[in-house]
């Protein structure tokens, strides 16, 4: 056995016994934490299948945001006299005999690709053919923006319909009720000072390096909202009631940057969608990173917008 392949079977069975102890667990907190540490064995499960553009994202949003919303739920509850050891509800007779089923199945499914025979991929082989025709070097970006950039716009589309969702049901702001870490304490202050301007400089190179390397607008905007959650945790930035121009124009840059390209491709004669040059991918690729990081940062902070504390 190789050292691969020992990692890999390691990497298995940690996903598997995580899952099971995230949904079996009977202490909120632990579960939470276990929670997180599953979304960081499956990035690097992803790292191991050769995906490094999935590692990215699940790390800092299935991993990091989403921990954080977690931990900030489970703050609330704690705050409203919850007992985070108090006993849950067995789970219904029905639900083992179903989980076993699920399970015979996926591995039944699993045998049955293992014995199919692997043929070539036509849609791979055709986006490595024209990658150096689209002047981009790496194939996800590449895949994205050029072969299917009305997908990718809808994404953005979804993502901007789910906040104006989320707007619609915010009551009142009221900036008090969120919890936040008094930044003037040395080791908060310290941490302040040094991961948000690196993870700025993160988010930068993995927009920069998305055209010929894993990363992109996705993984920039995740990591980006990170920094926008560690400025709302400790204060940095506080909700306001109203959002100004200027969180409108961010919100709606990526989808606007697309709806632009695409219909300057139109009026020029040539195919819908079509990139006219490099330029074109970085701008989109900008505005996508500007929204997506916005955007997450809003549903987070449950805010129409945020404003910088006043001394």
């Amino acid at each position: 056995m190789t050292i691969g392949v020992l990692v890999d079977l390691m990497l298995a069975l940690a996903l598997v016994g995580l899952s099971l102890r995230v949904v079996t667990g009977r202490a909120l907190f632990r579960d939470i934490v276990l929670f997180i540490l599953f979304g960081l064995v499956i990035a690097l499960s992803w790292s191991r299948l050769g995906a490094p553009d999935l590692a990215l994202a699940e790390a800092a949003i299935g991993a990091g945001l989403t921990g954080a919303l977690m931990l900030m739920a489970y703050r609330r509850l704690v705050a409203g006299g919850a007992e985070d050891v108090a006993p849950r509800r067995r789970p219904p007779l029905l639900a083992v005999p179903v989980a076993v089923l699920t399970g015979a199945l996926v591995a039944l499914i699993g045998l049955a690709a293992l014995g199919v025979e692997r043929v070539p991929d036509a849609a791979g082989t055709i986006v490595l053919e024209e990658l150096g025709a689209s002047g981009l070097g790496n194939a996800v970006t590449a895949v994205l923006l050029v072969f299917r950039g009305l997908d990718t716009m809808l994404e953005m589309a979804v993502l901007l319909v789910a906040l104006l969702g989320a707007w619609a049901v915010l009551g009142e702001v009221h900036p008090g009720r969120l919890h936040q870490v008094d930044r003037r304490t040395p080791l908060v202050g310290a941490l302040l000072t040094t991961v948000a301007p690196v993870t700025l400089l993160i988010a930068v190179h993995l927009l920069l390096a998305g055209t010929d390397a894993p990363g992109g607008a996705f993984q920039a905007g995740a990591v980006l909202t990170g920094c926008g959650v560690l400025l709302v945790l400790t204060g940095t930035v506080r909700p306001r009631a109203a959002a100004g121009l200027a969180t409108k124009l961010l919100v709606i840059a990526g989808l606007a940057a697309f709806v632009m390209i695409g219909a300057s491709a139109v009026a020029l004669g040539r195919a819908p969608m079509s990139l006219p040059g490099t330029w074109a991918v970085y701008l989109i690729e900008t505005a996508m990173m500007l929204s997506i990081a916005v955007t997450m940062t809003l549903l987070f902070a449950r805010a129409r917008a945020l404003e910088p504390e006043r001394a």
